[in-house]
């Protein structure tokens, strides 16, 4: 299943079982840039393959096992360095965590997140991602099927559509930790 897919910052431990992806971050990594922080990140972890069409649809689900704060995985949508957006859950180990956006253009990234219990955090969690000619539609589906959505948002796209890219992506950003658990039950693209 993950035959066309490609690693970008590749993590050290990984396993693949069936159509499944298990993988373990490492600490210190992330996406983001400029913005409120000051700094540059491009060192998460996210498998990408290049979809060459302007409207697709794409599931994803995940069980996380986060230990640390802003532990997070989800669905990564990547044009280049400066402009993409990413979507996931955020683990805030006093909670509540926090379901996520971040839509980075022109190399300026925005968060924009809503409560999320930490009581649900070791379920199996799904986001969907809507496409269609650089606009983009994030979802959040619960375990009974509702689609509650997280954001739309615009996806600038400077080389033209066949440069985008999609695929589960992770990160533990805090410098100190060694990262956490991801495994990618579900992945489809349509």
């Amino acid at each position: 299943m993950w035959n066309n897919y490609q690693w970008m910052n590749k993590p050290q431990k990984i396993e693949e079982q069936n159509d499944r992806l298990i993988f373990h971050t490492q600490g210190d990594t992330d996406f983001w840039r400029n913005t409120h922080y000051q700094f540059n990140r491009m060192t998460g972890h996210a498998l990408l393959k290049r979809i060459p069409s302007e409207e697709f649809r794409c599931t994803g689900s995940f069980k996380v096992k986060p230990e640390h704060t802003f532990d997070q995985a989800g669905i990564l949508i990547y044009v280049d360095e400066d402009n993409w957006m990413k979507c996931s859950v955020e683990y805030i180990p006093e909670g509540p965590s926090h379901l996520g956006a971040v839509v980075t253009s022109h190399a300026y990234s925005d968060w924009s997140t809503q409560n999320f219990s930490n009581e649900r955090i070791g379920e199996e969690m799904t986001f969907e991602i809507i496409y269609q000619s650089n606009d983009v539609e994030i979802y959040f589906i619960d375990q009974e099927g509702n689609r509650e959505q997280i954001r739309i948002g615009r996806l600038h796209n400077p080389n033209g559509v066949e440069e985008i890219k999609i695929g589960p992506y992770a990160c533990s950003p805090n410098e100190l930790d060694q990262g956490f658990e991801v495994e990618v039950t579900k992945w489809e693209i349509g």
